[in-house]
């Protein structure tokens, strides 16, 4: 989990809606309070990715601090590395229909739709991510000038060959219907392809059942908690 560094070398992301931070063999989530009771309120939580390699278990763990600073822990799920592993092999199918998505675009066929390529809002590389956000308390922050000076709708499509290859949003009218990606192969030749926006979203939800079945299937199931010291099933 320490082999990727984010920009900035940040240790973490922070937003309105959450905070992530990241550590050797562990990630760290913290919902943020808007909209919650005055009673989550007198709580902290968060919530956390561990992966002990030392057991070889990976598990999430939710961690209240009461208003006296003592904590309560409940795992929320655990699995064995060699059955998460196994269990990902299962669903292995998802990668090919996930290709399967892909449509070649072409530049005639977008301007007979009146669809408007745009820059800048689809983040597929660190230097993307770093040209929209700042480092604050060590974490990743969006940076909301930035990111709207950055993005822009090309005033004539052929523009899209200046650009270096990445990815991009497709809109029409004030919707954005899907995500463009441009590659040059190795002989210099230009390949635009693209993923409709709802055929995306069908196939991650789709996928997201079956990934999680297939995960809670192969889990620690809570009746054998027992048998490693660090699951706690709470109360």
């Amino acid at each position: 989990m320490d082999s990727y560094s984010l920009p900035y070398d940040a240790k973490g992301i922070d937003s309105d809606e959450f905070s992530l931070s990241f550590s050797q063999n562990r990630i760290v989530l913290i919902p943020k309070l808007a909209g919650c009771t005055s009673e989550e309120k007198d709580q902290e939580k968060h919530y956390t990715l561990s992966i002990r390699q030392d057991s070889g278990v990976i598990d999430i763990h939710e961690t209240i601090v009461l208003p006296d600073r003592s904590k309560r822990y409940r795992t929320l799920f655990a699995i064995r590395e060699e059955d998460f592993l196994s269990a990902l092999q299962g669903v292995k199918a998802m990668v090919p229909e996930l290709f399967s998505l892909f449509r070649p675009l072409r530049l005639g066929w977008l301007k007979h739709r009146h669809i408007n390529i745009v820059l800048g809002s689809e983040l597929g590389s660190d230097e993307e991510i770093a040209a929209i956000t700042r480092k604050r308390k060590r974490k990743l922050v969006l940076d909301p000038k930035l990111y709207k000076d950055k993005v822009f709708a090309l005033e004539y499509l052929e523009e899209i060959y200046d650009f270096a290859d990445g990815n991009f949003s497709l809109w029409y009218r004030n919707s954005r219907i899907g995500i463009g990606f441009k590659r040059t192969d190795g002989d210099g030749r230009v390949h635009l392809s693209w993923i409709k926006l709802s055929d995306l979203l069908r196939f991650g939800y789709n996928w997201q059942e079956k990934v999680m079945n297939a995960l809670q299937t192969a889990s620690i199931p809570p009746d054998r908690y027992g048998d490693y010291r660090f699951l706690v099933l709470g109360h």
